[in-house]
Parts: C-alpha cells; sequence; structure tokens
C-alpha cells in the first residue's frame, strides 16, 4: 500500500497501488511506474531443479523420526531437515541413454540384395555412440552365413569395419527376424552386412543408397574401397543403448 507523505505526486510517495503502479524514491526525485510483474519461464532447467527440489523434500518426509534424527550434528551450524536437503540436492542423477538408430526399416521393399557381397547402408547414419544390442533385417530369400557390423568412410568410398557379430543360424524367405546382438558403434557409422547365401530387401531409388564389395569385409579393421549404389537402401535395422 502507498504511503503519501504530502498529497499525492506533489513531494512524495512509497509503495503500490492496487498491484499496478509501484513509487519509488530516485535520489532526490520521486519515480512512479507500472509494478513489475516477476515472469515465470520455466525452462528445462529450471523444471528439472524443481523436481530435483520436490523428490528431495519427498524424501526427507519418507524418513522415520528416528531416521531424521540421526543427521542431527552432521552438518556444523544446520538442522537435520537442512543438512539432509543440502546433500541430497548434491546429488545429480546420471542422464537416461541415448536410445540408438542406425540403418533403414526392415521392411518388405522392390528389390533384392546379392550374396558374398558386403553391403553397408548409408541411409540413417548413427545418431550416438554406444553399443548396437538388436537388429532387424527382413529376409527376401532364405539366409545363411550372415554377419552384420559396423562401419566408417575413412576416404570418399573407402570404408573400414569397426565391429561385427556374426548371426547363426539359416533364416527362412519371406520374414522379418530381430536378433540380438552387441556391436560397438560410434555416432556417424553406418550399419552392413556380409551373407554367404540368400537375399535381404532392397530399394533401389528413393533414398541416400548403399555401399557394395564382392566379398566378406566385416572383420573389425578391414579397410578397403566399395562401389557406391545411389537411390538405394536395404532392410537392416539397428537399435541400442549410447553412451
Amino acid at each position: 500500500m502507498a504511503k503519501p507523505k504530502s498529497p499525492l505526486l506533489s513531494f512524495g510517495a512509497r509503495g503500490t497501488i492496487a498491484d499496478s503502479l509501484t513509487f519509488q524514491k530516485r535520489g532526490r526525485s520521486g519515480i512512479v511506474r507500472v509494478k513489475p510483474i516477476p515472469t515465470d519461464p520455466k525452462s528445462p532447467a529450471q523444471l528439472a531443479v524443481r523436481q530435483r527440489y520436490k523428490e528431495a523434500v519427498a524424501s526427507w518426509n519418507s524418513l522415520t523420526l528416528q531416521e531424521k534424527e540421526a543427521w542431527r550434528g552432521i552438518c556444523p551450524g544446520l538442522t537435520p531437515y537442512q543438512c539432509f536437503m543440502s546433500e541430497e540436492l548434491k546429488y545429480v542423477p546420471p542422464p537416461p541413454p541415448i536410445p540408438i538408430d542406425i540403418g533403414s526399416e526392415a521392411i518388405n521393399r522392390a528389390s533384392i540384395t546379392t550374396a558374398d557381397y558386403t553391403i553397408v547402408d548409408k541411409n540413417n547414419p548413427a545418431n550416438a555412440s554406444g553399443v548396437i544390442t538388436t537388429i532387424e533385417f527382413w529376409v527376401n530369400y532364405k539366409v545363411r552365413g550372415l554377419t552384420v557390423g559396423t562401419f566408417y568412410t575413412t576416404n570418399l568410398n573407402t570404408l573400414k569395419c569397426r565391429a561385427s557379430e556374426a548371426i547363426p543360424g539359416e533364416f527362412p524367405t519371406g520374414i522379418k527376424q530381430t536378433k540380438a546382438v552387441n556391436i560397438a558403434v560410434i555416432e556417424g557409422d553406418y550399419i552392413g552386412f556380409y551373407e554367404t547365401l540368400g537375399k535381404l530387401e532392397r530399394d533401389n531409388e528413393g533414398f541416400a543408397g548403399i555401399w557394395g564389395v564382392i566379398g566378406d569385409r566385416t572383420a573389425p579393421g578391414s579397410e578397403i574401397g566399395y562401389d557406391f549404389f545411389a537411390g538405394d537402401a536395404i532392410s537392416l535395422y539397428g537399435s541400442g543403448e549410447g553412451e
């Protein structure tokens, strides 16, 4: 509430009228202005801090009286509640793992791959570094001797295999397969495969392209020049957890 020292707007006033106008003293002058309204932008960082505080309070409230009293004297000059809260708010939980996404969706496509070739998909490079834990692939014709790996370019169309894993078994025609793996991947890597027998689904246009070279080049560290096929994609997809 404003408290005039003399008639309003004559010599001076201080305070707020109707939560809208604020009278202040600046040096020898008096000013009147619209009362500032604090903003609450609720940025992600602010919301995270508030959530941590709420969780700390909830943790304190969940303690028994004996457990609360055990905090007395641990932090000199602080109450048990203050000591608990100061320690609790120091803890910063680790960020959740980033889901890894690499390769093209394992679906039925218009064309097929060729056996005894190492083929690497340029579509959808890995969005994070970590481990591929699951692969999906769509079999056009029964597949055997399958190895899946991660690759990266060292010079234009020269690729090097980073890591790979053999997928045992023979997979029947016309079925989407899902298999557990453990293949290291670095952000920006591509997914590829080699098979001794059979074919995977493939498209020949509308995509980023694939690389291909005859023979098995899936041994980690194997580096060679590939042919590039613009517009292609293969039905090989990987997912996992980032670091």
